[in-house]
């Protein structure tokens, strides 16, 4: 087997190492959150994982053999299923990060910009509707967002949501930036804007926030449900 069929592989064992090898770290201690993420990743990973098989057949965009280790699953390769898991997780720990360094404060105006950046991904998804991967990608993160400002989400919790977002967008670009450019995988222009960022669509950024804010969401709904069980039994002891 010819080593760049590692490719792919290579770069999601690089992602998620250093997160592996930190989890224990005693400030953090990010490795007592698993089991909130856990369900969180595979949640939110099922929706995506259908959606990806959906793309890849009606080839909105492909996955080059040359750079996977060969094994597939209705289409998608073996490290396409992985990146649902490791990614999230990746990500999770730069969250958990941030939270620990930069505190739960608020950023101000904090609804008013998530409304605003709705209503933006929204009339651009809608006026896109002839490209699919725009249409769709755009369409679900501002209702992604919508529901969160819906759910009246705590502003120190959204605040939380980008930061999280907004630092994962610098591995992000090496990885995807590698992905894209050899190409791993490869884009049919015509089902999105033809705007790139080195070689990155535009919509993969919007795609990596609905990825990462419904990962949030849920893995911050399931830790609060847990912690208000934990002290209601608390308080009946």
């Amino acid at each position: 087997m010819e080593m760049t069929r590692f490719t792919y592989l290579f770069l999601l064992i690089v992602s998620i190492a250093y997160p592996l090898y930190k989890s224990f770290e005693p400030r953090i201690r990010f490795h007592t959150k698993f089991r909130y993420i856990v369900p969180a990743v595979l949640l939110t990973a099922l929706p995506f994982w259908i959606w990806d098989i959906a793309f890849e057949q009606n080839e909105i965009w492909h996955f080059n053999p040359d750079y996977t280790v060969g094994l597939s699953l209705w289409g998608l390769p073996l490290e396409e299923w992985l990146f649902f898991i490791v990614i999230p997780f990746a990500c999770f720990f730069i969250y958990e990060v941030m939270l620990y360094f930069t505190g739960k404060g608020s950023i101000p105006f904090i609804k008013v910009i998530t409304a605003s950046l709705a209503l933006l991904l929204l009339v651009v998804g809608i006026l896109s509707y002839e490209r699919t991967y725009t249409f769709i990608n755009f369409i679900l993160a501002s209702l992604v967002l919508l529901g969160m400002l819906l759910k009246s989400i705590h502003p120190r919790q959204l605040t939380g949501f980008y930061k999280g977002y907004l630092v994962s967008l610098l591995p992000f670009f090496v990885v995807n930036g590698i992905l894209t450019k050899i190409p791993v995988v490869s884009y049919n222009n015509q089902e999105n804007l033809s705007l790139r960022i080195y070689s990155i669509p535009v919509e993969d950024l919007v795609y990596l926030l609905s990825l990462l804010f419904i990962n949030f969401w849920i893995y911050e709904s399931i830790k609060r449900y847990d912690q208000r069980k934990k002290a209601a039994v608390k308080s009946r002891d």
